[in-house]
């Protein structure tokens, strides 16, 4: 079942983009682009020029980060023997256009969409074969945000050689999408990665809120070792003064 021919086969069949997922990627890439450019539509005033540049360098932005987010998705779904689809959640999409518009764009709500997870019965027999795994649900749903984060890290790398500062602009996205996806409240593909297992989530989201927060001042490697420090010893202290007496 796992192997690189097989897995080939099953993207060529089963990568294609639905109809219904087409809308909702265009409707979410250009409903967060409005988001991030929320405060860049002029500096003491208005000026539609530069606030339509800025809306179209975030569409790239978030355009590239829903590509490393979902291919991501696809990548563990279509390994495990599962096939996973972006709906977008229109309600979320709105909710967060209004919330940046009370705030006057201090606040973000990124409520995107859901993933929709299926078996692949032609390629997939085993022990899971008529029922989901909700463990094997958690590490797909997971795999979007860690990558976010991966990008986001390689990003800083390239701002921190190149002091361009798009590319602080773009990991900052990365980091933001990562993190609200893994919020264990559903849609929130956190909420599958929390109900596969607890010490998984935690540690997850742990390591996730190190690294954005390393981000800030570190690049290269440090970030992403210093996230798994920081993983290992919440989800210990988790394990030690809360779960036991959950």
């Amino acid at each position: 079942m796992h192997s690189w021919r097989n897995f080939m086969s099953k993207v060529r069949k089963y990568w294609r983009l639905e109809r219904f997922e087409k809308t909702g990627l265009v409707l979410t890439v250009l409903a967060l682009s409005f988001i991030f450019s929320f405060r860049a539509w002029g500096v003491d005033s208005f000026d539609a020029l530069l606030g339509f540049k800025n809306l179209i360098l975030n569409i790239f932005f978030v355009a590239s980060a829903f590509l490393v987010h979902e291919i991501a998705h696809r990548t563990i779904a279509t390994w495990m023997g599962y096939r996973s689809q972006y709906k977008s959640w229109l309600v979320g999409l709105v909710i967060g256009i209004v919330v940046v518009f009370i705030s006057n764009g201090r606040l973000f709500f990124l409520a995107t969409g859901m993933l929709v997870i299926t078996h692949l019965p032609a390629h997939r027999l085993g022990k899971f074969f008529y029922e989901l795994n909700m463990k094997h649900l958690g590490w797909i749903a997971m795999s979007g945000p860690i990558a976010n984060m991966l990008f986001a890290v390689l990003l800083k790398i390239i701002y921190a050689s190149t002091g361009i500062v798009l590319f602080h602009q773009a990991m900052m996205i990365n980091i933001w999408i990562a993190l609200f996806d893994m919020l264990p409240v559903p849609p929130f593909n956190g909420s599958k990665t929390f109900f596969g297992s607890r010490y998984i989530y935690v540690f997850t989201l742990a390591a996730l809120a190190g690294c954005a927060a390393l981000l800030t001042f570190a690049s290269g490697i440090l970030p992403i070792i210093g996230a798994l420090v920081v993983g290992a010893l919440v989800v210990t202290v988790f394990f030690i003064y809360i779960d036991k007496n959950w």
